[in-house]
Parts: C-alpha cells; sequence; structure tokens
C-alpha cells in the first residue's frame, strides 16, 4: 500500500528491523536512521530502505532525518536519561510536521511504578498525544529475543538462567510480531488514535520457560531465583552498565511485574495479523542452537 515516506528511528534493533522488512514488503518509502550506515547496508531486512546517518541518543543529529517525512516508528534510544531525550525526539517530530507517530511503549506502561522503563514510557505517551499527532502506542510485553541478550552465556556455559521475578508469569512475545504490526499500522488506515497491547500466546513462569528451553537443546535448564539487589549485582559482573542493571532489577523484582501484571495476554496480534502469535515453543526450537553448552 502507498504511502508517504516512513522514518524509522530504531531501525537495526529486534522491532525495527522487522518493521523495516514489512513495510519494504508492502511497498513503502522507508528511512532508516542509524549511527553506521555501512554496516547497517549489510543487513538483509533493511537492505532497499534508504540508510542516514543519525544517532537518536543525541536527537540534534537526527534533524536532515525528518525532512519530507510523513509517519514515524519510533523505538526509544537506552541509555541514561533517556526520557529526555525521547522528548525531544517527539518534539522534532512535531515540528517536522509528522502526521502519525507510532511509538514502541512497553506493556502496563505506568507513572506511578518505581521502574524507570514504565514510567517514561507512559511520559512518552502522553507528550505524544500533547502534541495533536495522530498515535499509535505500541504496549509490548516483554520479548523471547530477551532471551539471547540477557541470558544466553549463562545458559550456554552453566545450563541455567538468572532473575528476580519469583513465580510470576509473563505473557512474552516474539519482536517480529510485534514489527509486523508496526508494519501494518503505518500502511493501513484505521489505526491512528489507538493503544494496541501487544503479547504472546500463553503466560509463562520463569520455570515454564526454563522447561521449553531444556525440551528445544535436549537437556536440563533451570532459572534460579534471586533478590532483585543481587540480580543488579550479577548483571554489572557482566558488564551491563550499574544503572540498567539496577532498572532491570527494579523492573522485574520490585514492581507489579513481579506480582504477576505481565501475565495477562491479549488476542491483538491475531486481531491485526490473521494469525496467532508465535509461541514461546517454537522460538525456543528455532534458536537452539544459539544456546547450545559450550
Amino acid at each position: 500500500m502507498s504511502t508517504g515516506r516512513i522514518l524509522v528511528i530504531g531501525g537495526t534493533g529486534a522491532t525495527g528491523a522487522e518493521a523495516v522488512r514489512h513495510l519494504l514488503a508492502r511497498g513503502a518509502q522507508v528511512r532508516v536512521v542509524t549511527r553506521d550506515p555501512s554496516a547497517a547496508a549489510d543487513n538483509p531486512a533493511l537492505q532497499g530502505a534508504e540508510l542516514v546517518a543519525g544517532d537518536s541518543s543525541q536527537p540534534e543529529t537526527l534533524k536532515e532525518a525528518f525532512e519530507d517525512v510523513e509517519k514515524v516508528y519510533l523505538v526509544p534510544p537506552t541509555h541514561p536519561g533517556w526520557d529526555e531525550t525521547q522528548s525531544a525526539i517527539i518534539d522534532m517530530a512535531a515540528a517536522a510536521g509528522v502526521r502519525h507517530l507510532v511509538k514502541l511503549s512497553v506493556f502496563e506502561a505506568d507513572p506511578d511504578e518505581p521502574s524507570l522503563i514504565l514510567r517514561f514510557h507512559h511520559r512518552g505517551e502522553q507528550e505524544i498525544e500533547r502534541h495533536g499527532m495522530a498515535f499509535t502506542h505500541i504496549r509490548a510485553n516483554s520479548f523471547f529475543q530477551n532471551v539471547l541478550l540477557l541470558d544466553a552465556p549463562a545458559v550456554q556455559a552453566q545450563s541455567c538462567f538468572y532473575s528476580c521475578v519469583g513465580d510470576a508469569k509473563f505473557a512474552k512475545i516474539d519482536a517480529r510480531d510485534i514489527g509486523e504490526v508496526v508494519a501494518k499500522v503505518l500502511t493501513e488506515p484505521g489505526h491512528e488514535n489507538r493503544t494496541y497491547e501487544l503479547t504472546g500466546p500463553a503466560a509463562l513462569s520463569y520455570d515454564d520457560i526454563a522447561a521449553e528451553l531444556s525440551r528445544a537443546c535436549g537437556r536440563e535448564i533451570r532459572y534460579v531465583d534471586m533478590p532483585p539487589e543481587d540480580y543488579a549485582a550479577l548483571l554489572t559482573s557482566v558488564g551491563v552498565p550499574q544503572w540498567l542493571a539496577e532498572e532491570f532489577a527494579t523492573l522485574y523484582g520490585r514492581g507489579k511485574q513481579r506480582a504477576g501484571a505481565s501475565a495477562r495476554t491479549t488476542s491483538t496480534v491475531e486481531d491485526l495479523l490473521g494469525r496467532p502469535p508465535r509461541s514461546f515453543a517454537d522460538w525456543a526450537r528455532e534458536h537452539a542452537d544459539l544456546l547450545r553448552a559450550v
């Protein structure tokens, strides 16, 4: 479906690259802002997109990227103080005359939670709405892909993974499903001024996730629960920045996520795409080689 130029901020990430792939398949004009256009050119999902230099953590570098842009998919950057950066990017979009801004948000965004992620995403949603642009807030549950981001080294070396969620369940989702939803929202009418809550098909505890990983990898993999402060210390010991380690410990161990708020499932992915969301079991089988013991 033909539409005006779409700018993707965060187009090399898990949801952004998939959104770009589906946007291009739909015939959209896509511009991706990236720190390194030459490296991004090697990403098969981005081939056919216009790649421009810019750093979303430094909004002043994005001015040219917004030229002649009708719609935006914004994946906020992750760095200390990213709420202010997010605000600056939203202001730039409004000043550039962007007609529709689709923002990756978070399931259960909440201004009153201790987690920066839950608070900052809620703040971004409100700022977009105050500007008067058409919006779509993509409130996505935690990604399957976070297993590779945070847990793969421990799974490979120790056949276990760690967190501080207790027995809470999460209706985690494949980031590829999010990207496909984003492409549909940006290229078809009727999605303006909506908030979409995206989940996978089932709520799983981390013990359930360990069981699925065990079946996929052909060996026992355990989940090890620990207090939030110990989890933060573990993350920093393997190179996660202190502020981010504390945030993960707070997000998962000190608020409503640990109390089970992310266990709720929705039918939104199937309603929009006409098929069920991918299951964690299928994802685990697909990625078992990346979790092989070392």
